[in-house]
């Protein structure tokens, strides 16, 4: 199969001058230029055009200045000529309007960077609020994207997220301890951090003394208990148990509600539940002994 290679030639825009002499400049350079171009003609208004500017050399062209190197026998020759007159044209229209417009767009940009430093900043210090740990940022010093280094949340001292996951002290956030090779990172520095294991991170970390948050039947049951139907029921045939007073089994004495025993002492030994001391009526009819969240239990529910 033969490769075809195509090329596609984009048309220059015709000049569009803003001075009356053009014309007259144009016809002068013909006039003058020879029949080859030798170094002397190109050193003339290589000159002029390092001596009047890009600006000059477009205004007086009409159109955009390629630079003295790229000018056609013509071109080069009107600046010479324009300069021994000594016009001062204006720029062109559509120059104008395209710097505007690129000013415009850079603006935008611009602004546009500004909105999001804020919100990366105002999500930066909201994290940090709730994570209620001490940390710094630092800046990947080894890779590096379009966007710059990526920012990472460095800790201070060692943390634990989850059950067991740690997190090293001055250590990226979202490193693992056995990490074979560690990330490479620079000084603090005053930024919101951008990675977003880390930022995922910190929503979870705490301190290696506070306790693990409650997994999702934790989590679960202590909604239950919240919502105020687990007793401790006694039984003419059973020894006293928790129990949903809400969702019966068919278990023994399972009309009195479904048996939580084990799973609501668990929570009683982190300090999350603890048992009214005198007895209360149920939902069904029923009396018992309500069991209710302790602070640490509301907090670790909310949390």
């Amino acid at each position: 199969m033969r490769r075809r290679v195509v090329t596609t030639l984009i048309p220059q825009p015709d000049p569009e001058p803003a001075y009356p002499e053009y014309e007259d400049v144009r016809r002068e350079a013909r006039r003058r230029k020879g029949p080859f171009v030798n170094l002397a003609d190109t050193d003339r208004w290589t000159e002029v055009a390092r001596r009047r500017g890009g600006d000059w050399c477009a205004a007086v062209l009409g159109k955009g200045f390629p630079g003295a190197y790229a000018l056609s026998t013509v071109d080069g020759w009107m600046l010479i000529v324009a300069d021994e007159r000594g016009l001062n044209p204006p720029l062109p229209a559509r120059i104008v309007e395209d710097r505007r417009h690129a000013q415009e767009a850079k603006e935008l940009r611009e602004k546009q960077v500004r909105e999001r430093q804020e919100r990366e900043m105002r999500r930066w210090q909201a994290a940090l609020a709730a994570a209620g740990v001490e940390m710094t940022v630092r800046e990947n010093t080894r890779h590096t994207g379009v966007g710059g280094s990526l920012r990472h949340a460095v800790p201070k001292e060692e943390l634990v997220s989850g059950q067991s996951r740690k997190h090293l002290a001055d250590r990226g956030l979202c490193e693992t301890p056995d990490r074979a090779n560690p990330l490479h990172l620079g000084e603090p520095v005053n930024a919101p951090a951008n990675c977003r294991r880390c930022l995922a991170y910190m929503e979870k970390v705490r301190t290696l003394d506070a306790p693990a948050p409650p997994t999702a039947a934790e989590r679960k049951l202590l909604q239950v208990i919240a919502s105020g139907v687990v007793f401790t029921m006694t039984h003419a045939r059973c020894a006293p148990t928790i129990r949903v007073t809400t969702e019966p089994s068919r278990g023994r004495a399972g009309a009195l509600g479904r048996s939580v025993d084990a799973a609501v002492k668990r929570l009683q030994a982190k300090g999350w539940t603890a048992k009214d001391a005198e007895r209360s009526a149920t939902q069904t009819g029923h009396s018992g002994h309500r069991w209710r969240l302790t602070e640490a239990g509301t907090a670790a529910l909310e949390g």
